[in-house]
Order: structure tokens, then sequence, then C-alpha cells
């Protein structure tokens, strides 16, 4: 069934709007280690820094949920947005290694605050009785984004050069985290 017919509210609705818009400038981590490499980190250290990342990530995770527990998903998600913003806009800027490896860090960080309380969000929004066709909106949704997400990236920085891939990666999550503002607001 539809989303109207599933029973999911308008603001769930526009929620998965809202992360389609992010997803968009969520191109795959592969282009993230290519960049990396282009700075000058070595191809033998990549494991590492790709290890870096998630145990930053998995140590941010606990506490991220946990704060979202007590502010709220939203601050959480916009803050977390802002942050992969800003670790883009890093990306796009990096003229050295060591860069890349606080870059990798701080995505990290991104990646604990928001990755559960994302989905928190979506049985936040959605009556229990159709939480699970909601997990499936949520899921398809990031999906179908991801698919050009790559492409678009990647053809950006063709065309343009990295500095210019990152930034417009940036953009949609500074896009998108206002208008998670925006939809999520109390009536």
């Amino acid at each position: 069934p539809g989303l109207g017919r599933a029973g999911l509210s308008p603001r769930f609705v526009a929620y998965l709007g809202v992360l389609f818009v992010f997803t968009l400038g969520n191109s795959t981590d592969a282009l993230l280690i290519l960049r990396a490499s282009e700075l000058g980190v070595p191809a033998s250290l990549t494991l590492l820094l790709w290890a870096m990342l998630h145990v930053v990530k998995s140590a941010a995770s606990t506490p991220g949920g946990m704060l979202s527990d007590r502010l709220g998903r939203r601050p959480l998600i916009i803050g977390g947005w802002l942050v992969y913003a800003a670790v883009y806009l890093g990306f796009g800027l990096a003229t050295e290694a060591w860069q890349a490896w606080a870059l990798f860090a701080a995505y990290g960080l991104y990646f604990g605050m928001t990755e559960g309380v994302e989905k928190a969000l979506v049985a936040d929004l959605v009556p229990a009785n159709v939480r699970g066709a909601a997990f499936g909106w949520f899921n398809l949704t990031i999906g179908i984004a991801a698919l050009p997400a790559s492409v678009l990236f990647g053809g950006i920085w063709q065309t343009w050069g990295a500095p210019v891939a990152f930034a417009t990666g940036a953009g949609l999550a500074v896009l998108a985290a206002g208008g998670l503002a925006w939809v999520t607001r109390e009536s």
C-alpha cells in the first residue's frame, strides 16, 4: 500500500523526504578512501584508517543514544548531520594526510550520533501497529537515494573536482538538517 494507506503520518512522510535529501549528499565511503589516498594516506594504512573510523563510531554510539534519550532525537540528528557537513567540507579543503585521519575520526562521531537515532525517530513518529511498514519505507528511501548519490558525487568530482563534490554533499546535509528542524518542530 501507499504511504497514506499504510497509516503513516504526513510528518513521517516529510521525514522520509528530508532523509532522501541527506542521503543524496552521502556518497559511498569508498570515495572518502580515495580522497584520503589523494591526500597522501598510503594504501597500506587504509585498513587502519577504516578501523579507526569504526572504533570512534562504536565508542560514540552508546553515548549518542543516551543523549538522544535525554535530549530527544531531533537535536542529535541535526547535530550529527551538521558534523557530517563539516567533515565533508573538510575533505574538500584538506591538503595533508593528517587531515584525512582527523576527518575520518570526526566522520565516526557523525555515525555514532546519528545511525541508531535516525531509526529511533522512525519509531517515535509512527504508531506501533505500522512500525514494520515504516522501517521498510525508511530503508527503501535510503536505498533509492543512495543509488544516484555516488553517481552524482563522482560526476561532480570528475567535472569540477573534489572540493566542489564535497561541498555539494555538505550543502545537502545542511539543507536536510534545516528540513528536519522544520518537519519535526512542535506544532
